[in-house]
């Protein structure tokens, strides 16, 4: 049942990339590159996150790629929780169309899959996000595509409760 739910949350999007509604694209995505888990902050953004991911994946290096997706979604959700105008909760599906879509097809269903094995034994994972911490920088990429006033952020929300959420009801860590 577990891996289920995480499948319902995290796979939707990326699977659609990996369908034929795609043309390939001969772009390419534009990061500091395939990053290590040990290079990985919590100042980074689901956005450097998710491109990074897909330079991963273009490397092929899936386990490296899914541990950067699986912090990006986290994030994501995150960030989601603590902006005021929750119409900008699309803004994390379009990052994945935008950034996945153009990778190659088989290239992605191999990353999905490494994905689905991933979330049978999110231990590792859930262990890496405990100490990594909440986000710690400003969700610019999430309120600029909402209609709010001010910072965007919800006053005084809770980064705490919030983290320890996303964890245990989104990712479903123990």
């Amino acid at each position: 049942m577990h891996k289920v739910f995480l499948s319902a949350l995290l796979l939707p999007s990326l699977l659609l990339c990996a369908s034929n509604l795609f043309e390939e694209n001969p772009t390419t995505v534009v990061t500091n590159g395939c990053m290590e888990r040990i290079e990985i902050k919590n100042s980074h953004t689901p956005v450097d996150l998710f491109k990074s991911s897909a330079v991963c994946i273009e490397e092929q290096k899936y386990s490296q790629a899914v541990e950067l997706y699986l912090v990006a979604t986290a994030y994501g959700y995150f960030d989601s929780a603590r902006v005021i105008d929750k119409s900008t909760r699309q803004t994390l599906e379009s990052l994945k169309t935008e950034i996945f879509g153009p990778l190659d097809a088989i290239k992605r269903n191999q990353f999905a899959e490494m994905l689905r094995t991933r979330l049978d034994d999110m231990k590792s994972s859930c262990s890496f996000l405990a100490k990594l911490g909440s986000p710690t920088y400003y969700p610019e990429y999430m309120v600029q595509n909402g209609v709010t006033r001010g910072d965007g952020l919800i006053l005084n929300y809770d980064a705490k409760v919030l983290w320890q959420d996303t964890r245990v009801n989104y990712l479903r860590c123990p």
